[in-house]
């Protein structure tokens, strides 16, 4: 292989998994958690905590519309630098913990989690997602022509 193949399989890679893993990570660290911490989590089923992790994905769009409608756009928090990033974390950080505490008060998740079991959840999803944004974002300013 190339190095010019390397690199467009490598941003491909990195584009396809900024669509699918911030639905399915959280999912995966459940999986996680149930074989190597077992007293953090109970689940009836997989297909439980995929459906959370689905359902906590649109919980965090939500919360994105939210802080749109307020002012604060993508471009906004992108102004404001480490302000913007630290912005965007923590709303991510909130918005899965919130989510999943708003899913399991009207009982619509079979899943339960202790409260240090949806920190490692929210902490290590928040982590890995901002770490592959960014990634994205460099690969995608670095095609443009307009970039240096």
């Amino acid at each position: 292989m190339s190095s010019p193949n390397k690199n467009k399989f490598f941003a491909s890679l990195v584009i396809i998994a900024g669509l699918i893993l911030p639905i399915l990570l959280p999912a995966f660290i459940m999986m996680a958690q149930v074989k190597y911490m077992p007293n953090e989590i109970t689940h009836s089923g997989i297909m439980s905590l995929f459906i959370l992790s689905f359902v906590l994905f649109i919980i965090a769009s939500i919360f994105t519309k939210i802080l749109s409608l307020i002012g604060l756009t993508e471009q906004k928090i992108d102004e404001l630098g480490f302000l913007g990033l630290i912005i965007s974390v923590l709303t991510s950080f909130i918005s899965i913990i919130v989510g999943y505490y708003w899913i399991k008060t009207f009982h619509l998740t079979s899943v339960e989690l202790s409260s240090i079991g949806i920190l490692i959840v929210a902490a290590i999803t928040t982590i890995v997602l901002t770490v592959l944004t960014r990634m994205r974002e460099a690969i995608i300013n670095k095609k443009s022509p307009g970039s240096n």
